[in-house]
């Protein structure tokens, strides 16, 4: 292992090293890593894959693999939603100036729709369709909770 930097994402740090056996990245948690004594070789550092270790990080510690994947269209400024959306929470991309596509996903569905709400600003799920019908059903029911004579 080629350790190469520490990254802060969330409310965790990962090491993010190069792995000679697999000859690739790798992430690791670091307090999940047992300390070694250090008897190896030393190496070259390499340059960071993408060109950045905190966007590296953000990817492989995001979303991917999720059980649901979800494209949504917030109604804000990507620079302001990456203050509230925590970028292991999923990849954002900025359409115009007043709103972004946030890639993203969960275990389930449900997770999916109420995480949605909480982000706190208007959005639009463009996929998947399953999804759609989810939001729809927990504005069903929130509606229906805050006004129970309805």
């Amino acid at each position: 292992m080629e350790p190469h930097r520490l990254v802060h994402n969330g409310r965790r740090w990962y090491l993010a090293a190069w792995d000679g056996t697999r000859n690739d990245w790798r992430t690791f948690r670091v307090d999940r890593i047992q300390s070694k004594i250090a008897s190896g070789a030393r190496f070259t550092p390499r340059p960071a894959p993408d060109g950045d270790f905190a966007t590296y990080v953000a990817k492989s510690v995001s979303y991917y693999p999720s059980s649901y994947a979800a494209k949504v269209k917030l109604h804000a400024p990507a620079e302001d939603a990456k203050q509230r959306i925590p970028c292991g929470a999923g990849e954002l991309k900025p359409l115009d100036e007043h709103t972004c596509v946030l890639h993203t996903g969960a275990s389930s569905l449900e997770m999916l729709s109420v995480y949605l709400g909480l982000i706190g600003y208007d959005f639009e799920v463009l996929e998947p369709p399953e999804l759609v019908e989810r939001v729809r059903l927990l504005a069903s029911r929130y509606a229906r909770s805050a006004d129970p004579e309805r």
